[in-house]
């Protein structure tokens, strides 16, 4: 009698487990369901290993600026919650999946505004994945009418145009971004390129197929960003001989009403990888910067950055990051203007 008690006892604790086991597996297979209709499965993967980032504070401002290997890759996080991605590296699997890790990590569901700054492959070359698989609802790209200029170029392009619900905008000189929120006043401005049809254009010269790469460097978007006080400069891929005119034109009161204080640029995104042809001492001193960014890779045949480029920054008293050497860096401008600097997620 005691033996067929204990029996049924525990076969009551058999089926028991294997009903909490069936729940759970259904629970499981549900979740998993539902997490494919909003995540497909060739996208899980930019969930995993997600790098630990605070979250931001009200009022912040963050620029990111990510190890994406030889190549550019920011996301702006602006005070009033939107936020825009410039340029996307150059491609390469191991660093778009960077980039999408560190925009689920953001909890970036569609980015605001997507900006690529010219079309060489090592600044555009993710972009192509990160639409697809972010989308944005504003695209600023270059009016290059010839997307065969690279390949990575031509695959961005494609899934521009069948992405119908994106509006593209060509960069050039005066557009502007400014907040939503009178509490948190921002504004982003593009100093640069001149306009097609414009004397100067260079947008004109590169669809004419006569260009050089110095040419299509220096179509770059340049842009100022402006909040409490502090500014960053975004450079691209300019030439020392933009950095000049830049000088020049703010000189003569080219952005006057603009709200760009180009004399008060505290943070820069250093252009060209740090490259010799540009960042000259001239344009340190006049911009005043205090901390400055270079994007590279970790022994890139091409040599960045410069030396020299690294020596005049330092010695122009600005601080030095680098995302070969530091890893991803985060600059996190308050809404009393000042800032800090985190590096290595």
């Amino acid at each position: 009698m005691g033996y067929r008690l204990e029996k049924e006892k525990a076969e009551r604790k058999s089926r028991r487990l294997r009903t909490i086991v069936c729940i759970i597996l259904i629970v499981a297979i549900a979740g998993l369901c539902v997490f494919s209709a909003f995540c497909p499965p060739s996208e899980w993967k930019y969930y995993v290993r997600l790098p630990d980032i605070p979250s931001r504070g009200e009022g912040e401002l963050r620029i990111h600026f990510l190890d994406v290997g030889q190549g550019d890759c920011s996301i702006i996080e602006f005070p009033d919650g939107r936020t825009m991605i410039i340029d996307g590296g150059n491609g390469q699997e191991e660093n778009t999946s960077r980039i999408l890790r560190y925009a689920n990590a953001l909890k970036i569901d569609r980015f605001d505004f997507m900006l690529l700054t010219h079309a060489d492959s090592d600044h555009c070359g993710g972009l192509e994945q990160v639409l697809d698989v972010k989308g944005a609802g504003r695209v600023y790209m270059p009016d290059i009418r010839d997307p065969s200029v690279n390949d990575r170029y031509a695959a961005f392009y494609a899934v521009l145009a069948e992405n119908g619900e994106t509006e593209r905008v060509v960069s050039r000189r005066y557009l502007q971004i400014s907040s939503r929120s009178e509490d948190y006043p921002y504004t982003l401005t593009f100093l640069s390129p001149y306009r097609s049809g414009n004397p100067g254009s260079l947008y004109d010269k590169i669809n004419s197929g006569d260009y050089t790469d110095t040419d299509m460097n220096d179509s770059s978007a340049v842009i100022w960003l402006g909040y409490a006080g502090t500014g960053a400069l975004f450079c691209g891929d300019i030439s020392s001989e933009v950095e000049k005119r830049l000088i020049g034109e703010y000189e003569l009161g080219f952005f006057d009403g603009y709200g760009v204080a180009l004399g008060n640029t505290e943070i820069l995104k250093v252009s060209h990888h740090g490259s010799g042809t540009a960042t000259d001492a001239e344009f340190l001193r006049f911009l005043g910067v205090k901390t400055s960014v270079i994007s590279c890779g970790a022994d890139n045949v091409y040599g960045h950055p410069s030396p020299e480029v690294c020596d005049r920054l330092l010695s122009s008293g600005a601080e030095l990051f680098r995302t070969d050497r530091d890893g991803n860096v985060m600059i996190t401008v308050s809404s009393d203007g000042s800032y800090s600097t985190a590096i290595s997620f």
